[in-house]
């Protein structure tokens, strides 16, 4: 299917949007089910001095990734222009806004009150935020998944 593409241009945009997805999936596979799990036996203070550079560190590239994510899932749609596409990628469209929306709570709202809570010396106050955080994570990585089952199943 991908050769079908042709074009050296598609086969660069679906790369650079391939390793965003997995930038993003995969990290948010490693924070929930990988580094969450590790952490939990540790005391909340010790908890925060790595969750909460790590969640920066991941955030920062997560952004990236959504960029790159729309920019080239748009570049290859308009490369093709006028299509009829499969619903395959309208689930995987749809998704990505859902995620699209719930990152901009996660990093703008959430962590942001994370960081705030921390700055004046409460960090009980940013443990609710941190569950929020997962929780919204977990639905990301659900979403994601759904999407890449979409393209690869109702293509």
């Amino acid at each position: 299917m991908f050769r079908a593409w042709g074009s050296t241009m598609n086969g660069f945009l679906l790369f650079v949007h391939l390793v965003a997805v997995i930038v993003w999936v995969g990290g948010m596979f490693f924070m929930t089910q990988c580094l969450h799990p590790t952490l939990v036996g540790l005391p909340g203070p010790d908890r925060l001095k790595v969750v909460v550079p790590t969640l920066e560190r991941f955030l920062r590239w997560v952004l990236l990734a959504i960029v790159l994510i729309w920019v080239s899932g748009l570049a290859m749609i308009a490369l093709r222009w006028p299509i009829r596409m499969p619903a395959g990628w309208h689930l995987m469209i749809l998704a990505a806004v859902v995620m699209s929306a719930l990152f901009g709570v996660i990093r703008g709202r959430l962590f942001g009150g994370v960081k705030a809570a921390l700055a004046r010396g409460e960090p009980a106050m940013a443990a609710p935020l941190l569950a929020r955080i997962r929780q919204l994570v977990l639905i990301n990585l659900a979403l994601g998944i759904v999407a890449v089952a979409g393209m690869t199943l109702l293509v």
